[in-house]
């Protein structure tokens, strides 16, 4: 058909000029071609493309264009309104998808990664962090710490001295408050079990507002006397030990021996001041110094006030500094417990950022990396859409020829990105759910407000803002390249770029970026991996001054009526001497406590010989109580003199065993040998053992002083000592012997917190591993898209050079020197993105100090092997495509 005589006689004589004709007669042509191929007659075709010609026709903007700039933009049709466009554009899209399912479920999956990951992070974040407590005014409770000036210990808890002189008439806070968390043994109502009891004084109920299910709360006498005996139940253990009756109400139960009655249960929304405490018991603040007595009575524990409306947190703490030091003076427990005997200085700190306080930088850091992450998936996937845009080209030329304009084609493909994005993103808010329904067997128990994290239409708002962003961020890049589609040339038999020029196009550079920038983040993602997992590697590696490996630990509830103390160490021994007499067993021993077990300690001060000039000094350490054998099973090791033996009783000499820390600080050299004040005489040193970290690595060192629990008086103090089984296999093979053996001495004992010491260090590191871990699977996901992103743009960028490398070998260049030229372009973009990535992690670096032990933030080896580790991965994905550009056959291509 001759559509240029058709086109001149539609203009008639307002036709534009030669050059402008000729365009839109090639334009009719191909959408004539265009429409046979979708399967259209001849007459119903041309009729079609006439009706477009006769539209160019009534166009002035047609008439007064110049050549190859036509922009034929279709006039909406009267009868189809806009939503009906719309309608017909998301048609469209949806069956194009379905047609490219495998293109479709590659975006859709890397979409739903990147929402469903960042989505998880966010509901963590909001339920941790934001989420309103679910108390009274929770945003005026403030958690009070105290500690003395000089002090190195990190203030963790306050004292009844200064508690009672501020609990007197504060001026700036309504009311305060005390509790502390221990570990009990519950008897009544169905077998004995270990709970966590809260011990709290009476105003912390109505401190935090809050009200019973049943019964009453901590109740005083007529003359103010509180009833100590007395128990609160949670609606958890209210249904598992009195399947929910009402009647539980004034019922009797036994906590380690002593009975209380039930005074109230708590709604099922209540818990402090965390999930796992089961009861609460009353206690009562009682005077650090009581007058006529000597010594001091200092009490710790934790405590929460009210600011008054007004108040500030800062002011509450120098109130409650300044009433601490005109509080009664306790002696020189003080500087036992502080390590200082300066001024008061008392800290206030909101409640939920001391509950969450040690997770915030971690949360801070992850909601960083996953930010990162989205933002490298999204840019994976505009780099796959403009791929296929431009594979789209001639689709959109044809579109164009027929009259649909720019603004349409932006349209329908943002309507096409948009149901990729809002598909993905409901993937991923399912793959969410997933993982938040998981959490917490994935999360330390310990980890803070774990109840709290959840999807709610918060969350849901947020992954649809997420997916809507993501679609908008990888559907802007197709519409910016299809406003520059060539009309002419995409139409045109053979519209392959001129030879060399394919890499260089506006498309070409875009992706080329995106790679870059998906580089970058791949890099910073990996420096942070590495260093966490270093640190990682320091704490399991941290020399602890014990030797974890094959030691079997138990904790064994002995109560105070039933077994008073001397009781406690005659059924210790017999236990302890039955499995000695075990096979297998190297060592056998038992303690007033473990490493990594908070409590059974005693902090004590007393004098020592000077080392200098004569006399006599105070010294403050913790003193511990062990059996003889308690070295050897726990691995401590004695660096001078010797450990307990049997022999040391309460008939033979007192003597002591101090820590390294102890004899730096306080005693000449040698130390064994060193009198210390002892019960009815002067004790000796007669050792040193290596220090012992019974808490973090990280923790400095402080005194120690260990007395054999042979020497004390009364026995052994504490009702729930600790058991160490050293053994030459696999410890757990000792468990069902321990049970039994302690079941023979009596039935009713219960034996709790069975596990091995390695197992006890692993489970203190639960945090540490699952930074590490997280942020090594972010870095894992962003490394791959790298990959699959770098391979993409290379493949691609070998069909668009698909003549020039036939030139460049009918010109003789050889396979390798072709594959140099992919892999060098590989590299170049690997580099680029690993050197600003790198400098993004030496710039981010420090926000990571607070989790790292034993590695600095800029640790060179990490900082050498990240790149190194994407330069590898970098060539392996440039392979398939350098080895596809060494076999281009020039006869083919150039034909």
């Amino acid at each position: 058909m001759d559509w240029n005589s058709r086109v001149r006689a539609a203009f008639g004589s307002s036709a534009p000029s030669d050059d402008v004709v000729e365009e839109l007669a090639q334009h009719a042509a191909a959408a004539f071609e265009a429409a046979r191929a979708e399967g259209l007659d001849a007459d119903t075709a041309a009729r079609g493309v006439e009706s477009q010609i006769d539209a160019w026709a009534g166009d002035e903007r047609v008439r007064t264009r110049r050549p190859r700039s036509v922009a034929a933009v279709e006039p909406p049709p009267a009868s189809a309104p806009w939503l009906a466009g719309v309608g017909h554009d998301v048609r469209y899209a949806w069956q194009l998808l379905r047609r490219q399912w495998g293109h479709t479920l590659v975006v859709g999956l890397t979409v739903a990664l990147g929402v469903g990951a960042s989505t998880v992070l966010f509901s963590v974040a909001y339920g941790v962090l934001v989420k309103p407590i679910p108390w009274r005014d929770a945003g005026r409770l403030v958690r009070v710490y105290e500690t003395r000036q000089g002090s190195a210990k990190p203030p963790t808890f306050f004292t009844n001295a200064t508690y009672l002189a501020w609990a007197d008439h504060p001026a700036t806070i309504e009311g305060i408050a005390a509790w502390s968390t221990d570990l009990l043994t519950l008897v009544g109502a169905g077998e004995p079990e270990r709970i966590r009891v809260v011990s709290a004084s009476p105003e912390l109920f109505p401190l935090l507002g809050a009200t019973p299910a049943l019964g009453r709360l901590f109740t005083t006498s007529a003359d103010g006397a509180l009833d100590e005996k007395q128990i609160v139940l949670s609606h958890g253990l209210w249904q598992a030990r009195f399947n929910a009756s009402p009647q539980a109400i004034g019922r009797v139960v036994r906590l380690d021996g002593e009975d209380y009655h039930v005074a109230a249960v708590m709604p099922a929304s209540f818990a402090f001041p965390d999930r796992e405490i089961r009861a609460w018991v009353p206690f009562q603040v009682r005077p650090a110094v009581v007058p006529g007595k000597s010594g001091g009575g200092l009490s710790m524990f934790s405590a929460l006030a009210r600011l008054r409306p007004g108040a500030t947190a800062a002011q509450a703490a120098a109130e409650a500094s300044a009433r601490g030091n005109h509080a009664p003076d306790p002696g020189l427990v003080v500087m036992a417990v502080f390590g200082s005997r300066g001024a008061v200085q008392v800290s206030a700190v909101p409640f939920l950022e001391s509950m969450t306080g040690d997770v915030r930088p971690a949360l801070i850091v992850f909601l960083v990396a996953v930010g990162l992450l989205l933002v490298t998936a999204t840019a994976n996937v505009a780099s796959l859409q403009l791929a296929r845009t431009t594979a789209r080209r001639r689709e959109i030329a044809i579109r164009s020829a027929l009259g649909a304009g720019t603004g349409r084609l932006a349209r329908q493909l943002l309507i096409e990105n948009a149901i990729l994005g809002q598909v993905g993103g409901l993937a991923g808010l399912v793959l969410a759910a997933w993982l938040v329904h998981i959490l917490p067997s994935v999360l330390p128990p310990d980890f803070p407000r774990l109840a709290d994290i959840g999807i709610d239409w918060r969350v849901a708002l947020v992954a649809v803002a997420l997916s809507l962003t993501s679609s908008l961020g990888f559907g802007l890049a197709p519409v910016l390249h299809a406003r520059r589609v060539d009309l002419a040339g995409a139409l045109s038999e053979d519209s392959l770029s001129a030879v060399g020029a394919g890499h260089r196009t506006t498309t070409a550079r875009a992706r080329l970026a995106i790679m870059v920038g998906q580089v970058a983040v791949a890099c910073v993602l990996l420096v942070g991996a590495a260093l966490l997992v270093r640190s990682m590697v320091a704490l399991l590696d941290a020399d602890r001054g014990y030797d974890p490996t094959n030691v079997l630990t138990a904790r064994l509830s002995l109560r105070d009526g039933a077994y008073p103390g001397e009781r406690r160490v005659e059924v210790l021994d017999r236990l302890v001497s039955r499995l000695r007499a075990v096979p297998g067993v190297k060592a056998a021993a038992y303690a007033s406590n473990l490493p990594l077990v908070s409590g059974n300690v005693l902090l004590a001060a007393f004098p020592v010989p000077a080392r200098k000039g004569g006399g006599m000094v105070p010294a403050h350490a913790t003193v511990r109580h062990v059996s003889p054998g308690y070295f050897s099973a726990l691995g401590l090791r004695v660096v001078e003199g010797r450990a307990f033996i049997d022999a040391d009783t309460h008939d033979s000499k007192e003597v002591t065993v101090v820590n390294r820390a102890f004899a730096r600080q306080y005693l000449d050299t040698p130390a064994v040998g060193v009198q210390l004040p002892g019960q009815k005489a002067p004790r000796e040193v007669i050792g040193v053992i290596e220090n012992a970290r019974f808490g973090a690595v990280s923790d400095v060192a402080q005194p120690e002083a260990y007395d054999t629990v042979h020497q004390v008086k009364g026995g052994l103090l504490f009702d729930t000592p600790a058991i160490v089984v050293r053994t030459a296999g696999d410890p757990t093979r000792l468990v069902p012997i321990l049970r039994s053996f302690v079941r023979e001495q009596d039935a009713t004992l219960a034996l709790d917190s069975v596990m091995t010491m390695e197992d006890r260090v692993w489970n203190s590191l639960s945090k540490p591993r699952l930074y590490a871990l997280l942020l090594g699977v972010f870095a894992a996901f962003a490394l791959t898209i790298a990959a699959v992103g770098l391979f993409g743009v290379l493949s691609y960028g070998v069909s668009l050079r698909a003549r020039e490398i036939g030139v460049r070998t009918s010109l003789g260049a050889t396979p390798w020197v072709i594959a140099r030229l992919v892999v060098r372009q590989g590299l170049a973009v690997t580099v680029t993105g690993a050197v600003i990535g790198l400098a993004l992690s030496a710039a981010g670096a420090r926000y990571l100090s607070k989790l790292l032990y034993g590695v600095t933030p800029y640790d060179a080896a990490t900082f050498v092997l990240a790149p190194v580790l994407l330069t590898i991965v970098a060539l392996i994905a440039c392979l398939v495509p350098a080895r596809r550009a060494a076999r281009v056959d020039p006869v083919k291509v150039l034909r």
